[in-house]
């Protein structure tokens, strides 16, 4: 048995902020059972964060002015400050599939390209002209250009990828191939 085919491939060496190209990186999803990161909606401090917005809001109102116009929405901040969308990898013993999350958008917002063993997601998310006479309390939504950048294992077959995008979500499907075993040269020692 091949033990190395049970050792999961880094697909993200390549991009920024990852961990070194030797180490693992474990499957990760998000569950109940996980602690609050600082980042997300039910930590303390984002938790105080609003209590304190809402006290301020209520005490405005009790002296008849207009509530403050809230700050951007601090949740995502300490995850990412521009827009990211999210993927999936997955594979089985045919192909290897990656799909990115790409609400509004259409496939001319998105590029994909291949150098080497290196497979580039570009795209851009363009803001919404939005009624400009309006208040807005809170504004989720982001915005901007991205790139993410994977790491293609040596079974993908880089001739037949290909990309479909339906419902806001686009696939890459990469076919595996076989691999054959490289041949070991001795090399031989000198004095």
């Amino acid at each position: 048995m091949n033990l190395q085919k049970l050792n999961p491939w880094n697909w993200f060496k390549h991009e920024e902020g990852t961990p070194a190209a030797d180490s693992q990186i474990p499957i990760q999803r998000s569950s109940v059972d996980n602690p609050p990161t600082a980042g997300s909606a039910s930590h303390p401090m984002m938790q105080l964060h609003r209590e304190i917005d809402r006290l301020f809001d209520e005490a405005f109102r009790g002296f008849g002015l207009r509530s403050l116009p809230s700050i951007p929405d601090w949740s995502g901040m300490a995850d990412d400050a521009t827009f990211r969308p999210r993927l999936n990898v997955s594979s089985d013993e045919k192909s290897y599939e990656v799909s990115l999350e790409a609400p509004g958008m259409t496939r001319s917002d998105l590029s994909l390209d291949i150098k080497g063993d290196v497979l580039t997601i570009r795209g851009e998310k363009r803001e919404e002209q939005e009624d400009r006479e309006k208040h807005y309390y809170r504004v989720e939504r982001r915005y901007g250009m991205f790139q993410r950048v994977l790491s293609l294992p040596d079974d993908a077959d880089i001739d037949a990828i290909a990309a479909n995008m339906k419902d806001g979500v686009l696939k890459i499907r990469i076919p595996r191939r076989e691999v054959a075993e490289g041949t070991v040269k001795s090399v031989e020692i000198g004095d």
